[in-house]
């Protein structure tokens, strides 16, 4: 077996591995990609089709899009509150 070989490859990987995390963490910072961040939108990637065969799945989105904007305008303490806030 060609042990230098082995090792290059491995080491290859593995720069590449790092590289690719570096890459994909800066780009998150950016917002270009939700690689790590915990408040990456939470959905599915289905869109239309998802929408189509799951009509509830699109009132619940719109549910919880209603709610997340309320509870903003709510700590940015604007009195101008959607009807039917809590």
């Amino acid at each position: 077996m060609n042990w230098p070989l082995v090792i290059g490859v491995i080491t290859a990987l593995a720069v590449l591995a790092i590289g690719a995390h570096l890459l994909l963490t800066w780009s998150d910072r950016r917002g270009w990609v939700y690689y790590r961040n915990p408040d990456a939108p939470k959905g599915s990637s289905l869109g239309l089709l998802e929408e189509i065969y799951q009509p509830s799945a699109a009132h619940v989105i719109d549910q919880e899009t209603l709610e997340d904007s309320i509870r903003d305008q709510a700590e940015s303490g604007d009195p101008d509150l959607p009807s039917g806030s809590p």
